[in-house]
């Protein structure tokens, strides 16, 4: 049942709508004024919405309002802000905004026009062209400056895949951990699956697959994001899934981009755009040897409040000195490189 709070000159009480109240009861509302309540507060339909004021601080998790989608962010998960107007009269869209580095106005909401001017932190763009069927214009910044794009290539961060850890875990994921390491790391890569598994049962009252790395193939399983559970030597999927990752982790060491780690105890955790899908993640929860993958029993990556970027190195100090123990974490860039990334690193590399 839907529960609405309605007052009226006469009346201060709790509306159940969908009951029909042919007798009605002390202080419950007659279907008249529910009705009347639901017509004066009716939500105006797209074409009807002239000012749009949106704030978000993940396109991942929020990127549209009404005709207005923010699709990229110049500084990651900092908030970013479009306060803009359309004028139908004019075909012209008028505003300013904040940490946006890629957005979109939905053109349905424009009766016909072949072309449209936007005026954008005090920047024209007039006589912008558009295609017949043409369902959005897209907008980007290209070294400062607005201009006009194109649909964002399924290659580069958009809010359909936007990155971050734990975001991996969504999209009906499957955790596959690994077998062909040693036996230590092979336990450790089956009981951090299972117990990743209970916990989303418990805690979100949800349901994941766990799978062995050799019972793993990907084209069963297509547009699903996949946990991976080992590194490249333990772990059979790592090759058709993260061969072309600019993270790499092995036995003794972790690369990212041209630096490289060296170590058997050392933690890595990363998220990866999974190959041939538009949509779905590759997670990562790694080491460089069985001391390393131990220590992410200690990360609470999937608790509540808690919030990691695309990638995190660390070692045992983190245990005993905090941030001294974090050798490196961050975003890959909107193009998901390294080089064009939000990085920092530690002293110790």
């Amino acid at each position: 049942m839907l529960f609405v709070a309605a007052q009226s000159e006469r009346v201060d009480a709790v509306i159940v709508a969908g009951d029909i109240f042919d007798n009605p009861m002390p202080g419950n509302v007659s279907q008249k004024l529910v009705f009347d309540f639901f017509a004066r507060h009716a939500r105006p339909l797209e074409e009807r919405v002239r000012e749009v004021n949106f704030l978000t601080s993940n396109p991942g998790v929020s990127a549209k309002n009404n005709w207005l989608t923010i699709d990229a962010q110049i500084r990651q998960l900092k908030m970013s802000s479009v306060d803009v107007r359309f004028d139908p009269g004019l075909k012209r869209f008028v505003g300013k905004t904040d940490n946006v580095a890629r957005l979109a106005f939905d053109l349905d909401i424009l009766r016909s026009s072949d072309t449209v001017t936007v005026f954008l932190d005090s920047q024209k763009l007039a006589g912008i062209h558009l295609v017949l069927g043409q369902k959005q214009l897209w907008l980007e910044q290209r070294s400062g400056k607005w201009a006009v794009g194109g649909e964002p290539s399924p290659d580069i961060k958009s809010a359909s895949r936007y990155g971050t850890l734990k975001e991996a875990f969504r999209n009906r994921a499957i955790l596959v951990y690994g077998t062909k390491g040693s036996r230590e790391e092979n336990q450790w890569a089956f009981g951090k699956a299972r117990y990743d598994a209970e916990k989303f049962w418990y805690q979100g009252n949800g349901c994941f697959d766990v799978l062995a790395d050799v019972d793993f193939n990907p084209q069963e399983y297509p547009d699903r994001n996949v946990i991976l559970y080992g590194n490249r030597n333990t772990n059979a999927a790592w090759k058709a899934l993260l061969a072309e990752s600019p993270v790499q982790v092995g036995e003794g060491s972790v690369q990212i981009g041209g630096r490289k780690f060296r170590g058997n105890d050392l933690s890595c955790i990363f998220v990866r755009p999974r190959l041939h899908s538009r949509t779905a993640s590759v997670g990562v929860i790694s080491g460089s040897g069985a001391v390393g993958m131990k220590l992410n029993n200690r990360l609470p990556y999937m608790s509540p409040g808690i919030g990691l970027p695309d990638c995190t190195v660390l070692n045992p100090d983190v245990l005993t000195k905090g941030d001294e123990g974090v050798l490196v974490t961050g975003f890959f860039g909107l193009d998901w490189s390294v080089e064009n990334g939000e990085f920092v690193w530690g002293t110790k590399q």
